[in-house]
This record gives structure tokens, C-alpha cells and sequence, in this order.
């Protein structure tokens, strides 16, 4: 719609100006662009360890980006995770900034043995997230002196249930497969004021397609593990039910009215992985990842820039003092990472690129349980005032509650 693909600029020259609390799971302006932002949400230690770890995998916690770390589970084992995360952002441009603060419900997801070499898992999370927000931005409507104010807002998320699972075919060789279901609804209402007259329009888009995904482990003796995942290219499908109201003079009158509108299709690209897990002791775990999503195979366009290749670099570790040490700091697990993305979107010969650095710690909750509370902290930046766009700083704390326990094991009392 030409209106949106003028806002779409004036969005980024002038997001300033205002504190805004959201229940998304972001509050950036560029979610605006294609189907959202990517989430900064995360399962377990994953989010500590720079969004990394297609190489991790271990008894005690759920790792959803290699489906093959799910023949790693022991025998008649039960995992469950949930989290929540808050995400406060600070927004300029070369002459003003604007803080915000978003949270939510970030992830819940299970996994249970089958056998002694096969486990699966189910999960669901945000893959995109949407949540940006103009208000009273005043422009002159062209060819005259008059002017038009405009307020446009977005919010919305795609979301990401997944089944995973993993089968060992050898005690150092893993494999796995994912079938992921993406789906959600992206909200969009523009309002557009002019002397005694204003346009309304309100459109709700909803997209869904599924996505197989495979992956591979293999454990180089006891200090280095191989990680290796391929998510293949989808489609997903869109319909759009959208109103459209202009008032003259203060009179409503319904312009559009149409639901079930057919979309264009959103493709994703093919996105290969790779990772690397080194443990120099038994106390400390370094994992270095690097992915490719090769998004200008897929074609897709956008009104302000054009998809380009990913490039994502993500480096973590992980300390701990002793797994079966009797005091209850010996069993704290130390983490830290950091992360470099290079960005989907190039708007005015600009990338979009990102970077980040992640610290956190896994709490034990008990001195027999495996289960864990996961803290991570993040601070990073995406973005720049290049131009007309603008750089985000984001402060970001995702706690994750992850929980193990033993199917069918009776206690025996003398």
C-alpha cells in the first residue's frame, strides 16, 4: 500500500519521542520489516552461551537448535523448561533517543525418552516478533502548505512449535530431525488526520507453513564435539483480513471491508550450521558456532531495503567448579558468550547488523536434582544512524526454569 511505504521511511526518521511498555517480546522499529524481528528469546543456557551451542548436548537440559542432541537423553528421563524474558531498549537517531521496555512468556518446551538411544521433544516459542509504534508525526501533504499527522502501530509475533528428535546410532554419533509449525497474526493500524477529515485503515495478517530441519553430532573423543544443522527453505502462506474507514466532517463512513484477502507467499531461506564444543577440563566448555541463511536465494523484497545473505558468529563458555561438588557454590555454572549477526536487511546500501555480549548462571535447585534456574543477561546493539535509520541498544534478562525428573523409578523402603 503506497501510504505504508511512505510511513515506512517517515517510521524510521522519526520513531522518537515517547516511553513505551509493550507485552511483546520487542519494541523495535525494525520489526517492521518483513515478518518481524528475530526473537532474542531462547531454551535454557543457550541465550548465555551467545545464542550458541549447535554442538551441546547433555542429560540435563534441552537444546532445540540441533534436533540431534536429543539422542543424548538416559533412559525413561523427563525435561521441561519455560522462560520468560524482558527486554529494555534505548533507540536514537542523530538527534534524539527514546527508551522502551517489552516483555513476555519467551519459551516452553519438553523432552522424554523413548529408548535407551532415542528421545524427542516438543517446544514452542517466538521465531519473529513485531512491535513498533509512531505517534503524531506531522508532514505536509505534497503539492501544498496543508498538512496530515500520522499514527502507525504494529505488534504481533510468528511462532515456532516444533517437534524434535534425536536417535544415537553410535555412542559417539548423533542424529535428529525437527518439523517445525511456524504461525501467527502481525496487527497493523494506521490513522492519518488532516483538518476535518481522517483515513483509518486496520489490517490483522496471518501466516503459517511447516519446516523440516536436520542435524548431526559426532563427539571427537572426550574433549571436542562436532554440531551440524540444515533448516530447508519454506513457504509460508498469508491471508489478511483488512477496514478501511475515512470521517468527513466527523461522519464514519466504512470504505473496505474484506477478509480472507490471499497474500503473497513469505519464503525463508535455506539455513546451514555448524559448531564447535571444546572442553580442555572437565570444568569449563568453550562452543564457537558460525550460520549462513541464504536469503537472497528466496527472492524476497521489502518496500524500504532488499534481503541479503546472513552471516551469524556466535563464541561461548561455560565453568563450573565441581557437578558433584557437596557445596552448593562448587554446583553453580558460570556462563559467557557473544554474538555477531551481519543482518538480513541492507536499506540505503546499510546493513542492519547486530552484535552482542551474554553472561549468565545456572542455579542448582537442589543438591541431588539436575534441575536448574537459568539467568542471562545480554547487552547488545543493532543498527545504525547511517542515513535515515536508527540504532537500537538493547539490555536484555531471560530466566529460564529448566526441571528433570525420572520416569518410572519406584523408591524402595526398607
Amino acid at each position: 500500500m503506497m501510504i505504508r511505504s511512505v510511513l515506512l521511511r517517515t517510521l524510521l526518521l522519526f520513531p522518537l519521542g515517547l516511553m513505551a511498555q509493550t507485552n511483546n517480546l520487542t519494541g523495535s522499529p525494525y520489526s517492521l520489516f518483513g515478518l518481524g524481528v528475530s526473537t532474542n528469546a531462547n531454551i535454557g543456557k543457550n541465550s548465555s552461551l551467545g545464542n550458541g551451542g549447535y554442538a551441546l548436548a547433555g542429560p540435563n537440559f534441552i537444546n532445540i537448535l540441533n534436533p540431534a542432541s536429543f539422542g543424548e537423553y538416559a533412559e525413561r528421563s523427563f525435561l521441561f523448561d519455560f522462560g520468560f524474558l524482558v527486554e529494555m531498549s534505548n533507540i536514537s537517531n542523530r538527534s534524539a533517543n527514546e527508551r522502551r521496555i517489552a516483555g513476555n512468556f519467551s519459551n516452553l518446551a519438553i523432552a522424554a525418552s523413548l529408548s535407551p538411544k532415542s528421545s524427542f521433544g516438543l517446544s514452542v516459542a517466538p521465531y519473529t516478533d513485531v512491535g513498533y509504534s509512531l505517534i503524531g508525526v506531522e508532514s505536509n501533504i505534497e503539492g501544498s502548505f496543508d498538512q496530515f499527522t500520522s499514527n502507525i502501530l504494529g505488534t504481533g509475533s510468528l511462532n515456532d512449535f516444533r517437534f524434535s528428535y534425536g536417535y544415537a546410532l553410535t555412542e559417539h554419533l548423533r542424529i535428529g530431525g525437527s518439523l517445525s509449525y511456524l504461525f501467527g497474526t502481525l496487527e497493523e493500524s494506521e490513522q492519518i488526520v488532516a483538518d476535518q477529515s481522517s483515513l483509518s485503515i486496520a489490517e490483522q495478517s496471518s501466516y503459517n507453513g511447516f519446516r523440516l530441519g536436520l542435524g548431526l553430532q559426532y563427539e571427537l573423543g572426550e574433549k571436542f564435539t562436532l554440531g551440524l544443522v540444515a533448516n530447508l527453505p519454506a513457504s509460508l502462506s498469508g491471508t489478511q483480513d483488512r477496514v478501511v474507514d475515512k470521517s468527513l466532517d466527523f461522519v464514519p463512513t466504512v470504505v473496505e471491508n474484506e477478509t480472507n484477502i490471499s497474500l503473497e507467499s513469505f519464503d525463508l531461506p535455506l539455513e546451514l550450521n555448524g559448531g564447535i564444543l571444546i572442553r580442555p577440563s572437565n570444568q569449563l566448555a568453550v562452543n564457537l558456532d558460525y550460520g549462513i541463511r541464504l536469503w537472497e536465494a528466496t527472492g524476497q523484497r521489502d518496500n524500504v531495503g532488499q534481503f541479503i545473505d546472513q552471516h551469524v558468529i556466535s563464541l561461548g563458555g561455560e565453568y563450573i567448579k565441581d557437578k558433584q561438588g557437596l557445596k552448593f557454590w562448587e554446583r553453580l555454572q558460570f556462563r559467557a558468550g557473544f554474538n555477531y549477526d551481519t543482518g538480513y536487511l541492507q536499506v540505503n546500501d546499510n546493513k542492519i547488523n547486530s552484535y552482542g555480549i551474554t553472561a549468565g548462571i545456572g542455579i542448582p535447585l537442589g543438591y541431588r536434582s539436575a534441575s536448574r534456574l537459568n539467568i542471562s543477561y545480554a547487552n547488545s546493539s543493532r543498527g545504525t544512524t547511517e542515513g535515515f535509520l536508527v540504532q537500537e541498544r538493547f539490555n536484555t534478562i531471560n530466566i529460564n526454569i529448566s526441571l528433570k525428573d525420572i520416569w518410572f523409578l519406584k523408591r524402595k523402603i526398607n
